[in-house]
Parts: C-alpha cells; sequence; structure tokens
C-alpha cells in the first residue's frame, strides 16, 4: 500500500508528543516533516520537545521552527498575551499540577532544527509537490494562515488537512472555545474558508476518546523506550485532568492529537462526521475563538468542514496502542 505523505505540524506537548509518535510508527504513513508553533508552550519550547521527540524515536526527521505568536490576537489589548497562555493548573499537596510542562520528561535534544522557517518550509514544499501532501495540524494554525497569506498558490496543492481543534457541544480554554483555535482564531479562519478539504476533530470526538490508567499500563508492558515515555505521557495528563477536568470515565485523558492523527489513517475510529459550515468567531468578545456550527439547512455560506461529533473509544485505544507496538521494530 502506497504510504500517505504527511506534514504534522505541532505546539509539542504530551499529546502532540504521542502524535508525533504515531504519525511517525504507522506504517501507513509517510512523515515528510515536523513544524512547530507557539501553542501549549513558547515555540522555544515547543520546539525542543518536538526535538526530544524524534530522538527518542531515533529517527531522522526534520524540524521546522514556526510563528512565535498568533498572527493578530495578542496586538489588541483585551486579547493580550498575558491572558492567552494554557496556564492551567493545580496545587494538590504542594505538587503543582498542570496539563503541560516546560518541557517533556525526556531527555534534551541533541538533534538540531532546519535553518528554513516553518512557514517556508510549507510553501516550498507544497509548491514543488505533486498536490499528494495532507497537513495534519494539531496547534494553532497560525502557520498555516501565514503561510495561506503569504502565497495562495499552495491552496490548491494541498490534498486535505486534518486539524485537531474546536467544538461544538464542549470547550476547554473557555465555556465558547477549544485552547487551538482560540489562540489563534483569525488564522483558524483563514483555514477554514480557504477552500481546502477539511476534516475536524474538535473537543466533542476527542474528550470520548479516552485512555485510561489500565490503558496506559498496558502501554508501558510493550516495554520499549518510547512505549513507556507514551504511558508517562498519559499517567501525567491523567493526574492533570482528574485534577482539572474530569472526564466522563474517571481516571482517564483525551490523547487529542493522537486521534486526529490515526483519524487520517482510518476515519472510522470517529462516527458522526457530518459536512458543516464551520466559521470561527474572532470578535474578541465571549465567543472569541469559537467555532460556530451552522446547522440550517439551507445555510448562508455553503459547507466547509467535515467535522467530527463522536468517535468510537475501543477501536481508537486499540489502534493506538498497536500503533505504539511498533516502537518494538525500532
Amino acid at each position: 500500500m502506497k504510504k500517505e505523505k504527511i506534514i504534522l505540524d505541532v505546539d509539542t506537548g504530551s499529546d502532540d508528543a504521542i502524535a508525533i509518535i504515531c504519525a511517525a510508527l504507522h506504517p501507513q504513513l509517510d512523515l515528510l516533516a515536523l513544524t512547530t508553533v507557539c501553542g501549549n508552550k513558547p515555540v522555544p519550547n515547543t520546539t525542543e520537545n518536538t526535538l526530544r521527540v524524534v530522538d527518542l524515536l531515533g529517527m531522522n526527521i526534520p524540524v521546522y521552527r514556526g510563528c512565535a505568536e498568533p498572527m493578530v490576537a495578542e496586538l489588541i489589548p483585551e486579547r493580550h498575551a498575558e491572558t492567552r497562555q494554557t496556564a492551567a493548573s493545580a496545587v494538590q499537596d504542594g505538587e503543582v499540577i498542570e496539563y503541560h510542562g516546560d518541557y517533556l520528561e525526556i531527555p534534551p535534544a541533541t538533534s538540531k532544527i532546519q535553518r528554513k522557517s516553518a512557514v517556508s518550509y510549507l510553501i516550498d514544499t507544497l509548491l514543488e509537490s505533486d498536490g499528494d501532501i495532507t497537513l495534519i495540524a494539531v496547534g494553532p494554525l497560525t502557520n498555516l494562515g501565514v503561510a495561506f497569506r503569504a502565497d495562495p498558490r499552495i491552496i490548491e496543492k494541498i490534498k486535505r488537512i486534518v486539524i485537531m481543534g474546536g467544538g461544538h457541544e464542549v470547550g476547554n480554554r473557555t465555556p465558547s472555545a477549544e485552547f487551538n483555535i482560540w489562540k489563534d482564531p483569525e488564522a483558524a479562519q483563514i483555514v477554514f474558508t480557504s477552500g481546502c478539504e477539511i476534516l475536524l476533530v474538535p473537543l466533542d470526538a476527542t474528550h470520548v476518546g479516552v485512555v485510561t490508567y489500565a490503558e496506559s499500563e498496558a502501554i508501558r508492558e510493550i516495554n520499549t523506550p518510547v512505549a513507556i515515555a507514551v504511558s508517562d505521557f498519559m499517567d501525567q495528563r491523567i493526574k492533570a485532568y482528574d485534577a482539572l477536568q474530569p472526564m466522563a470515565i474517571a481516571g482517564s485523558t483525551p490523547p487529542h492529537d493522537a486521534l486526529a492523527v490515526l483519524a487520517a489513517v482510518d476515519e472510522s475510529i470517529l462516527y458522526d462526521i457530518q459536512l458543516k459550515r464551520v466559521d470561527v468567531d474572532f470578535g474578541g468578545g465571549l465567543a472569541d475563538g469559537r467555532t460556530i456550527v451552522d446547522n440550517r439547512v439551507p445555510t448562508d455560506n455553503p459547507p466547509n468542514i467535515r467535522f467530527a461529533f463522536n468517535c468510537h473509544r475501543e477501536k481508537f485505544v486499540k489502534m493506538l496502542m498497536d500503533t505504539i507496538a511498533l516502537s518494538k521494530e525500532l
């Protein structure tokens, strides 16, 4: 079977790390490069974390550093950088618990970033391609938004885009908005309305696709350095989610970004995928960053997003475990 060429755009914290590992290991994916963006942490941190994961895998995957701040949001006083951080944390028994530490707790990177910027890499690579590259974006969409504005010719060269972001019934950063879209809503609206084929994997699906402590332990029993690291990431995330945002299944965490990567291989791990008109609010009010799903028939504007409202949890977790088990072959 011919592999699908992908570029994975990340703001690497723990769930991005798991997504990178899945993208690198899955036999149906050809991971051309990783591009980094500011999101979970500042771009120097997300880039270092990305390099750490590449070194953990022992693979030669080029990493391109991308945009350090959103296109517009942090220029506006009411939406200033000091108010637009991930920042959720709690203190329990003197321990600070958060979704993402500054750095992944794996060895510091020895590999280096490429000299070219992420945006330049995206433009050059897509223009030179045969239109056969899928973009998977699991962080804020700043790199893609800037690239689309810098050279719109790349839009017709993209096979499709798979995005982890947004939510209809579910938010996390605000009551209305999911973090990735909220962090750079202008960039998200540029991408959503670009005309590209887009599959959106929102919180509605990822909050169903959770991994439990028992399933994390089963991953640990694969007993490779990669599997042990994935289990460590999962366990830390479960502790954070139990403290900050408990899931419907107690003692579980959604590895959001891994669901998007594996859905690029097999969409049947998702279900209730509907073609909808989806736009992003960037007005700066209570709905700032919200993905607005138009359920009217007809809509004012044509449908533009295939929106996954749910996922098959057990099928996803099995696919995740099977993919991590391929680390035995490294």
